[in-house]
């Protein structure tokens, strides 16, 4: 059961912070490092900042897991309450990334402790948007019976298994 839980709390975790994270991270190639945002807005609406996502997800793990009506009601009502907080952690961290853009615009000039300060800023909100997830993750999970949350377990393992299998995968060498 333990195993079980882990997975459905995986992937509603993903499920929840998913879009909110990848839409902070803004546009391909955008984000203050190399390598971040390489998803850009693609997996929440148009712009990142939808709930696409989690509109896809739910159904699968509905039928999947063999949700009754009030429990799929009940995770979309918890899922509502808690997308303003996400997004808008999401949004003051792209805020935060364009302000420090726009502020630093030289790639040559390199001030450490203005971007120390921006860091510690980023990684704070970065911190509450993790947390709300998390929260979130366990209201939902919350909601399932032990077979739905052993049902979910089984499913994080078949997908770790592939992903242990695809070429780039821990155990791919």
């Amino acid at each position: 059961m333990k195993l079980r839980s882990i997975v459905l709390s995986i992937g509603v975790a993903a499920a929840i912070a998913a879009p909110a994270v990848l839409a902070a991270q803004g546009p391909a190639g955008g984000g203050p490092g190399f390598g971040h945002g390489h998803h850009g807005g693609q997996i929440g609406g148009p712009d990142g900042d939808g709930p696409g996502f989690l509109e896809h997800l739910l159904p699968r793990l509905a039928e999947r897991l063999e949700l009754n009506d009030e429990q799929v009601a009940a995770i979309e009502a918890i899922l509502d309450e808690s997308r303003p907080e996400i997004e808008g952690y999401a949004a003051e961290l792209r805020a935060g990334r364009e302000a420090y853009r726009e502020a630093h615009s030289d790639p040559t000039v390199f001030d450490e402790s203005s971007f120390r300060a921006h860091a510690a800023e980023q990684s704070r909100v970065q911190t509450e948007l993790m947390v709300a997830a998390q929260r979130t993750k366990a209201r939902v999970l919350a909601l399932l019976s032990p077979e739905q949350l052993a049902e979910l377990g089984e499913m994080r393992g078949a997908a770790g298994a592939r992903f242990m299998r695809r070429p780039g995968g821990r155990h791919s060498s």
